[in-house]
């Protein structure tokens, strides 16, 4: 599709105002804000400081490219970005699959002009081209390193992105470590895009393959894993990662962007239209990755995008599940929407201070709020809360929530100590047609913070919070209230600190209210504001760290790719 085109349908979709600041930021992030805040150079004082770091062990980093006919231009900049390097105990090993004579002989040229200067570059022309995966074996056979990364024939590393991958496996004992990464047209300062990514998100990784580049992963991890597999070619790396992810135990991520992704046409990040085999090929990995991890689901291919995923966790029927309400109106309405579940499900308004439910009894914990409304009638809500659920290491769910407009209210929430509200919605004020960056908006996405209309928790995180948290003695709430955003946020960080991961879901959003009460802005009083100062007090220290379902680049470019509110008026 042409640029004007896709401006046309933004106009006919979002409007002409949000289209036009759309197309404004784009174009600030490719011609300023891209080369800015991530060039693809350093410092001759870096350069001298990163060099001169000695690591308490030694590790070689085995680089594999697996060539195909690749371009002169794009193999010199290609082992130039290497020899660029900070960290010098890396070897290259180039595994060519060309089938034009005349390109392999220019590409083998090349490499042995290198070669003669360099002893870490290693060549190897290979008898016939077997596909993307055999290739990439051929040259993991090659190396002798003790970490393998995986770079591609057209692309650019970094000069430091083997020092920070080594800063992983030094100090924090990384054996699967990933980074930010950068698309770009013609130069390297010419950017289409930049993919801040979160640090590992299972959920998250269902929904797309967004690790991607730079991977590096220990031989050992490698072993367990196995090798590429010809018959997901294609999707070759995401089934490689989703099997390295599987066994890895300490998984890192580098958030500054150290890889460069060259777009030109035909290439899977041009478009996923280019090669359409690959987004079946995903879908078939993600089901074996399922059937790995014993999860009961399906998966479908998303209409509309690229490689992108939903799975269908199927939920089990003997699930008991506890939903309180706000008000006994809520309670009442809920027991018309959810009569036809086939769960065994019980419904009770909590009012006042005292709580008498047992919640032991309970698998789930649903929690529902006044003044919000699912989007579409009936309990297919609460079935998809349900199945995030499913995965044992989702611990908590709630869904996107919309306001009247039509636009995003929240679609979780993130935190950060650089920012004055510390907390903060997700993407309020994007319109609901809107995918949101890098189409976080349209699937399940792991966060750190949920709050809104419905949050759905485990039985083990709510048991533990009331334990710890109702008046010694009674069944009396602290203060702060089953429905309030303290008791929530509390929710979610628990999950995260003790047991596992939050998920907002897309597919089940709701709407709130014109009338709710938090619509009507009113000044704190003196109870709500020390109830927040006892919540910020209680969290004191993971509210010191960063958000690992955000990421710092997002601090300095964040309301550009629409983080936040960046586009309301």
């Amino acid at each position: 599709m042409s640029t004007i085109a896709k401006i046309g349908r933004f106009c006919r979709e979002y409007g002409i105002g949000y289209t036009m600041r759309k197309v404004y930021y784009r174009g600030l992030i490719k011609y300023y804000l891209g080369k800015k805040y991530c060039p693809i150079t350093i410092s001759e004082e870096e350069k001298t400081q990163q060099s001169s770091w000695i690591p308490d062990r030694t590790v070689k980093i085995s680089i594999v490219v697996p060539l195909y006919n690749t371009k002169e231009q794009f193999l010199r900049q290609l082992i130039s970005s290497v020899e660029a390097q900070t960290y010098s105990d890396w070897e290259l090993c180039l595994a060519d699959a060309s089938d034009d004579p005349e390109m392999a002989e220019v590409i083998r040229k090349i490499v042995g002009e290198y070669q003669a200067k360099d002893e870490r570059i290693r060549y190897r022309k290979l008898e016939s081209n077997e596909g993307i995966s055999e290739n990439t074996n051929h040259g993991i056979e090659m190396s002798t390193g003790d970490f393998i990364a995986l770079l591609d024939h057209d692309d650019l590393l970094h000069p430091s992105a083997l020092y920070d991958v080594m800063q992983e496996i030094n100090y924090h004992q990384g054996e699967f470590i990933y980074t930010d990464e950068l698309s770009f047209d013609e130069t390297a300062d010419k950017v289409q895009n930049i993919h801040f990514k979160p640090d590992f998100s299972s959920e998250s990784f269902r929904s797309n393959n967004y690790i991607c580049h730079f991977s590096v992963f220990s031989r050992r991890l490698l072993e367990k894993a196995g090798m590429f597999r010809k018959e997901f070619d294609g999707s070759q790396d995401y089934d490689m990662l989703l099997r390295l992810t599987d066994e890895a135990d300490n998984i890192c991520h580098v958030p500054k962007v150290r890889y460069y992704w060259r777009v030109h046409a035909g290439s899977v990040a041009s478009s996923a239209a280019a090669k359409p085999y690959t987004i079946e090929a995903g879908r078939r990995a993600l089901e074996e990755h399922l059937k790995r991890k014993g999860i009961s689901g399906t998966v479908e291919a998303a209409e509309g995008y690229g490689p992108f995923y939903r799975v269908h966790y199927e939920v089990a029927q003997k699930c008991k599940i506890l939903v309180m309400t706000e008000s006994e109106d809520t309670a009442q309405r809920l027991q018309r929407e959810l009569e036809d579940l086939p769960y065994q499900i019980e419904i009770y308004p909590v009012i006042g201070p005292r709580f008498e439910i047992d919640e032991k009894r309970f698998d789930i914990i649903v929690l529902v709020r006044d003044g919000y409304f699912p989007q579409k009638p009936g309990g297919a809500w609460l079935t998809e809360l349900l199945s995030c659920l499913v995965p044992k290491e989702n611990m908590a769910a709630a869904p996107v929530v919309y306001d009247k407009r039509g636009r995003i209210d929240h679609a979780g929430y993130s935190y950060s100590a650089e920012r004055v509200e510390n907390i903060f919605p997700l993407y309020r004020g994007i319109p609901a047609k809107d995918p949101g960056y890098m189409y976080r908006l349209a699937f399940r996405q792991n966060v750190s913070l949920l709050g809104g209309a419905v949050l759905a928790v485990r039985k083990e995180v709510y048991c533990d919070w009331v334990e710890e948290n109702l008046q010694v003695g009674t069944r009396k709430w602290n203060g702060w209230g089953a429905f309030s955003d303290q008791t929530w946020f509390s929710l979610c960080l628990k999950a995260k600190k003790r047991w596992g991961e939050c998920v907002c879901t897309p597919y089940a959003p709701f709407i709130k209210s014109e009338y709710h009460k938090s619509s009507r802005k009113k000044k704190k009083t003196a109870e709500q504001k020390e109830h927040w100062r006892s919540f910020f007090a209680m969290w004191d220290r993971m509210f010191k760290k960063r958000d690992p379902h955000g990421n710092p680049g997002m601090e300095k470019m964040g309301k550009y790719y629409f983080w936040g509110n960046p586009l309301q008026k």
